[in-house]
């Protein structure tokens, strides 16, 4: 596993090499080359092979020449068009192999480390519909976060195969004085400018069946997803915390003390971590516990009563609170909706 290190402030904070690789195909649409850099030429030649990753200085180095050389202040947003990561089409594979799209949206956001580092995918519903919102970790440089929204427009674009306006707004961070030409990048759908990037999808689509799905190839690209997000770097205390309460669900403890030990810090300073993350110990655990119920539930192998003691809730009556909590509805009826479509 090749990495590169500096002793910038952020430099803990990785990304998957592959960036530099995206940037410099999406280059070639200019005829320029991120090759002048010295620092970032012998990253664009590598081989592809074992899992590389850079710190996110060298990250936003190349996304600083990129915008340079090309001279197009809309670079990020126009990469989509040209050029598809190999992870993030594995990625949008398996979401597209699920039964519909809220079970898409759940893969999306346990495994989206596999397409970014340096962002946490947050999925919340919001007055107008589901809200997917970009969260940066450290400090990723603006294109970086522009060319993802970008992606995620172009998959969730491709979804909705019947046209019925599954994204209902697409909101950008205005960067310069060119907002019309950023809504021309995007023309199907509604661009309005905010505090952050996210897009918005119509909830009454969530449960749609997607004409994609595919529950023969879905666990195979799991399982592959499962092995790539293995071997990514957790720089990030709250990823390290979530893969721990994966591997502790059904052992009857996933508490706080179990999670801290072999990170080598006390419960109180796992906690503390966490706050400055802008997150908590109970919900990353609430977030597993969630996206596991969902997933076994959609698989139909356990009963409601044998998922609750899997996820380590004391009863089924525990469990069945927390479902509500999460989507409106009760386990068996969530069951009863899947089997319905």
């Amino acid at each position: 596993m090749l990495e590169y290190s500096s002793s910038d402030s952020f430099a803990r904070v990785r990304e998957s090499a592959f960036w530099l690789r995206a940037m410099e195909q999406a280059l070639k649409q200019y005829g320029v080359s991120l090759g002048s850099s010295s620092q970032l030429a012998p990253w664009i030649t590598l081989p592809v092979g074992q899992p590389q990753f850079v710190d996110q200085a060298l990250c936003s180095h190349g996304w600083s020449e990129a915008l340079k050389v090309s001279e197009d202040p809309h670079f990020a947003l126009r990469m989509h068009r040209v050029f598809v990561p190999t992870p993030f089409a594995t990625l949008a594979l398996a979401a597209a192999a699920s039964e519909h799209i809220e079970a898409a949206l759940t893969l999306l956001t346990r495994f989206f480390s596999l397409f970014s580092i340096q962002l946490k995918l947050m999925c919340e519903p919001d007055d107008e519909g589901i809200a997917l919102t970009l969260r940066p970790i450290g400090s990723p440089h603006q294109q970086h976060v522009e060319a993802v929204i970008g992606y995620l427009a172009r998959y969730f674009n491709r979804l909705d195969l019947d046209d019925q306006g599954l994204v209902r707004k697409l909101q950008l961070v205005r960067a310069d004085e060119d907002p019309e030409g950023q809504r021309r990048l995007f023309s199907r759908n509604t661009v309005e400018f905010g505090d952050d990037y996210r897009l918005v999808l119509d909830r009454r689509l969530m449960h749609k069946p997607l004409a994609t799905s595919s529950p023969f190839i879905l666990p195979r690209l799991i399982e592959t997803l499962e092995a790539m997000q293995a071997v990514l770097p957790s720089h990030a205390l709250s990823e390290q915390v979530k893969r721990r309460i994966h591997l502790l669900l059904g052992s009857g403890d996933i508490s706080a003390e179990r999670v801290a030990a072999p990170l080598n810090i006390s419960p109180r300073h796992l906690r503390r971590k966490l706050s400055q993350e802008g997150t908590s110990y109970e919900q990353l655990a609430d977030d597993v516990r969630r996206e596991a119920a969902l997933r076994m539930i959609s698989d139909g192998q356990l009963s409601l009563t044998s998922i609750a003691y899997e996820l380590g809730f004391l009863d089924p009556s525990s469990f069945t609170r927390a479902f509500r909590r999460w989507t409106d509805m009760s386990p068996t009826a969530y069951r009863r909706a899947l089997s319905k479509r």
